[in-house]
């Protein structure tokens, strides 16, 4: 597995949406490069999503503009949630630097090879 930023295990609001629809989930984890929302209404790859992450260190939230990457269908043996990941598209950069210092302060997920 090759990824660009270590991603982190946390527990987030969020608020995704099209120009059309808007929808709600949480952040299951985050990195620098993205985030997994879970939520029941995944997206096609490749649809672009903007999304509103609020932080518990911020009164004002994160906000951009993401790219499905990859879509997880929900489990019905394991209980696992469906959801998606999205890579960061369009973020600021204070926003992008907000998220590192956020999960700079936590054990990153290890995934097994």
């Amino acid at each position: 597995e090759m990824r660009r930023h270590p991603r982190y295990r946390v527990e987030l609001d969020v608020d995704f949406g099209t120009e059309h629809n808007f929808y709600a989930g949480f952040v299951e984890n985050l990195s620098a490069g993205g985030v997994f929302i879970v939520t029941h209404q995944v997206r096609p790859i490749k649809s672009l999503l903007q999304f509103t992450i609020q932080l518990p260190t911020r009164n004002r939230p994160v906000t951009g503009l993401g790219e499905v990457r990859w879509v997880r269908e929900y489990n019905e043996e394991t209980g696992t949630e469906p959801g998606m990941g999205l890579r960061f598209v369009e973020i600021s950069h204070d926003d992008n630097e907000l998220i590192r210092n956020f999960v700079e302060r936590r054990d990153p997920i290890f995934f097994d090879e």
